[in-house]
């Protein structure tokens, strides 16, 4: 039996090699042994907020972790800042238990402390209003030659931000790990998209988003291995890598 856990897949219908990278994943896993938890935004806000349910449940991502939660698999889901408002279809059309933050577990005899991460103080002010009901519901009823526009000026406004965003986020994750009882092996976080591994005492996990490629924790017999792929590693043994301590400020 294995424990993985993953984060920000971001599940886009314009960009459905996220949904490919996601397809695969699914495909090593073993309904009759394997647990999975997704520790937030499976689903892009334009995607959760702009596609009716029945549409959103044939997407082919999406039924395939319904297939693997029918088949007996361990499904958990965590909200992101991106599908908080998406839990009642998680529960309803995939049949994931919800679950929140934040969330200890144990595998394997490693006692894991799980957050999405949006929530620890490091977001901008302006970021949060935006994760209302309100903004998700108004976003989602806007006609597509006003929203395209505005998705796009939001992509730029967060790539130009995006290193001091990230540091920042880090820095707060280690401080928030730093005040983990001694308890706590592994600390996991998501939201930042840069895949980081910090060794200490919790070690420290980003799990990474999947723009650009796979990233996930595995935890098993042999301990927790953080995984981060490529395109081309398809079936392949995944190989570890691991952020070097200068990733933090």
């Amino acid at each position: 039996m294995s424990d993985y856990f993953l984060s920000d897949v971001h599940l886009r219908e314009d960009r459905p090699e996220r949904g490919r990278r996601l397809l695969r994943f699914l495909g090593r896993l073993d309904p009759a042994a394997d647990r999975l938890l997704i520790a937030g935004d499976l689903c892009d806000f334009w995607m959760g907020s702009r596609t009716p349910p029945a549409r959103l449940a044939r997407d082919e991502a999406l039924a395939a972790l319904a297939a693997f939660r029918r088949a007996g698999g361990a499904l958990s889901i965590l909200a992101g800042n991106h599908d908080q408002w998406l839990m009642d279809f998680y529960a309803d059309a995939l049949g994931a238990e919800i679950v929140s933050e934040p969330l200890d577990v144990e595998s394997h005899g490693v006692r894991i402390h799980v957050v999405h991460g949006h929530l620890l103080g490091a977001r901008k002010k302006w970021k949060a209003l935006m994760e209302s009901r309100e903004f998700f519901r108004a976003f989602g009823a806007m006609p597509r030659a006003a929203a395209w526009p505005l998705d796009a000026v939001l992509q730029a406004k967060n790539r130009r931000g995006l290193q001091d965003d990230e540091q920042r986020h880090l820095a707060v994750y280690r401080d928030y790990a730093a005040a983990l009882p001694d308890s706590v092996d592994v600390a996991i976080f998501g939201h930042v998209h840069r895949a980081v591994d910090h060794p200490g005492r919790p070690r420290l996990i980003v799990l990474g988003g999947w723009q650009n490629r796979s990233s996930f924790l595995k935890v098993d017999q042999n301990g927790p291995i953080h995984h981060v792929e490529g395109d081309d590693a398809e079936d392949a043994p995944a190989s570890p890598t691991h952020e070097p301590s200068h990733a933090f400020p």
